[in-house]
């Protein structure tokens, strides 16, 4: 037995960006190897290492043939320097678990350890993914084929929410979380004495250009398609009196649809082609990840409500939000639920300050295993 509470408190310790979660997944291999090898149950569990990446999927068989459910949580962290002051705050420099991501692991080995207890007869997935933080670490798994070798019936996933009490959930069937879509752009132009334009090229005017050029177009596709557009950094020359001979531009763009997002992909490129154009500049586009949508299943939603009311949890419907989530991809291959956990934090996701309490790890635990057997443990349990 373990306190997930305990394990929460050393994966905030040690927060690692995408791909590079190694000490994240000894600490999550310590904890699964003590379970899983316990004499009468090993047989049910066994460990899977992936190739390409630090994800580790657990595989526990206890219903014959029937299909498996997956539950998914994500390992990696964030480039922020923490500033909670709790005691058991980031010991990695300007790194933190500003997403949550230490909850979402021990809720999963909390569910796992319940199982481990309980024995239910079905058959489950407990996958840690890394690199959900915008570098495809859900298309990293499924791109090594090992999901494909199971039958997957349904796969489930939560998230912690700000500004949402301990005890309440919720979620929408249908779109949940929309397509982000990132992206560069590198104006290149030549440089000049201000006293002299002519013999310049202004990249920073190209750029202005294009964001200007642009702006219209996604005003009329708003128009027809919930669209975001956003610019969030922009870098141009060197010295006040010399015309900038580079200037790049780092943008996002959020869309509900495929062909929302491809048509932005595409205004992209035309517009910044046509400002370089009109100058004499070149333009490198640089297209960056990009999700598919988060798609709840309607009867997985009408399951968690269910599940919330006899668990006395409180669920709330939630509106659809352009939030990016590579629980997407999973979502496009099998029936699929994700949901808000609520947090106690009121301070927004990816804060400095962000805290989730632990009091909503049991809550994630209780739910996730209803889910799984469709049994409900009383709050006052230790299993």
């Amino acid at each position: 037995m373990f306190d997930p509470i305990i394990l929460r408190h050393k994966l905030h310790q040690v927060p690692e960006l995408a791909f590079q979660e190694h000490e994240t997944k000894a600490l999550l291999m310590e904890y699964l190897l003590g379970l899983t090898s316990t004499c009468g149950v090993k047989e049910l569990f066994k460990i899977h290492e992936f190739q390409h990446s630090p994800g580790i999927m657990v595989i526990y068989t206890n219903a014959g043939d029937e299909a498996y459910q997956l539950f998914r949580a994500d390992m990696d962290a964030l480039p922020s320097k923490e500033a909670t002051a709790c005691a058991f705050s980031s010991q990695h420099g300007n790194l933190m678990h500003a997403c949550g991501h230490d909850v979402h692991m021990a809720v999963l080995m909390g569910l796992i350890q319940r199982v481990w207890i309980m024995r239910p007869q079905c058959n489950l997935l407990f996958l840690f993914q890394p690199a959900e933080e915008g570098r495809g670490g859900a298309q990293s798994i499924l791109s090594e084929q090992v999901l494909q070798g199971y039958q997957i019936s349904s796969a489930f996933a939560l998230h912690v929410a700000s500004e949402m009490p301990v005890g309440t959930l919720s979620s929408k069937a249908g779109i949940f979380f929309g397509i982000p879509q990132e992206f560069d752009l590198k104006f290149r132009g030549k440089a000049a004495h201000v006293a002299f334009p002519g013999k310049g090229i202004n990249a920073l005017e190209c750029a202005l250009d294009f964001m200007n050029g642009i702006k219209s177009e996604i005003m009329e596709l708003q128009k027809v398609e919930p669209v975001i557009f956003h610019i969030g950094k922009m870098n141009a020359g060197r010295i006040r009196n010399i015309i900038a001979d580079e200037c790049t531009l780092e943008g996002t763009h959020r869309s509900l649809n495929k062909a929302a997002k491809e048509r932005m992909n595409e205004l992209i490129r035309v517009q910044a082609q046509r400002a370089a154009n009109k100058l004499g500049a070149k333009v490198e586009v640089q297209l960056l990840g990009s999700y598919d949508p988060v798609v709840n299943d309607a009867q997985l939603v009408l399951k968690l409500q269910e599940y919330c009311q006899a668990l006395s949890y409180h669920y709330i419907p939630a509106e659809t939000v352009m939030t990016g989530e590579d629980f997407g991809f999973f979502t496009s291959l099998y029936p699929g639920l994700l949901f808000w956990l609520g947090s106690g934090s009121e301070h927004p996701l990816h804060s400095e300050f962000f805290l989730p309490s632990d009091a909503c790890i049991k809550v994630g635990i209780d739910v996730f295993y209803a889910l799984a057997t469709g049994m409900i443990v009383p709050h006052d349990t230790q299993a």
